[in-house]
């Protein structure tokens, strides 16, 4: 072997030396990713996304509204000016989601309902109620809607009534699964069986998976029915 074939093999030694410990990394690297798409995929499926991406279980609202404060009856972190305790005003679900009983949708409150209480009512400090109150038309604008964002979300092919599920919850208390920190009588101590407790989140989070297997199951334990065109369009 001459000193040119030599050299030759020299480098090709040394490139193997270099190429196959990135083919090995590379090839982990590809294992990791493949993995990591099938387990988002397959916990998708079954249950709620991984929280990474941009699938987190909550979203940021245009306007904080911290249900702590106006639905649940517990005390609260904070005190008032006096140091003393500040309790959550206990407000019933249905004084803002008014058609949670009578229709397919929950309703969101329009920002006029919102002015009602806050024209006169917290800081004129907050930039939270400041923002309503601007929304609202009390601080000189032309009212406009709040874009509150949507937390819970089912398929558009999914046909879900609000109305039936309240009314069989109310008539039968026994299949209720969570607790509420806020009003437990009348519709709003049965919103927590899909929605979890909300009277206890500062920001709204879907808590259940809400999926077909769900609410199939769920069917089946009360006997409602199970054929696909009483959820399916």
């Amino acid at each position: 072997m001459n000193s040119k074939e030599k050299t030759e093999s020299t480098s090709s030694k040394k490139w193997m030396k270099i190429l196959i410990p990135l083919v090995g990394i590379g090839g982990f690297g590809a294992v990791a990713i493949f993995g990591a798409f099938f387990a988002f995929i397959i916990t998708a499926w079954w249950g709620q996304p991984i929280p990474i991406l941009g699938f987190e279980q909550t979203v940021e609202q245009p306007i904080s509204f911290p249900h702590t404060i106006h639905a649940s009856t517990n005390q609260l972190e904070h005190v008032s000016e006096n140091g003393d305790p500040i309790m959550g005003l206990g407000m019933d679900c249905t004084f803002c989601h008014r058609t949670v009983t009578k229709q397919k949708n929950a309703g969101v409150p329009p920002v006029a309902l919102c002015t009602t209480c806050h024209s006169v009512i917290g800081s004129k400090d907050s930039i939270a109620l400041s923002n309503v109150r601007k929304a609202g038309g009390i601080e000189g604008n032309d009212p406009q809607p709040i874009n509150w964002k949507r937390v819970h979300r089912m398929p558009d092919h999914v046909r879900f009534v609000h109305e039936p599920h309240i009314r069989y919850l109310l008539e039968n208390p026994d299949t209720i699964k969570n607790t509420t920190s806020g009003v437990k009588e009348g519709a709003a101590g049965v919103c927590s069986t899909c929605h979890g407790d909300v009277a206890s989140m500062e920001q709204v989070a879907q808590v259940e998976a809400l999926k077909m297997g769900q609410c199939v199951d769920c069917h089946r334990d009360n006997g409602a029915p199970t054929d696909c065109a009483v959820c399916h369009h």
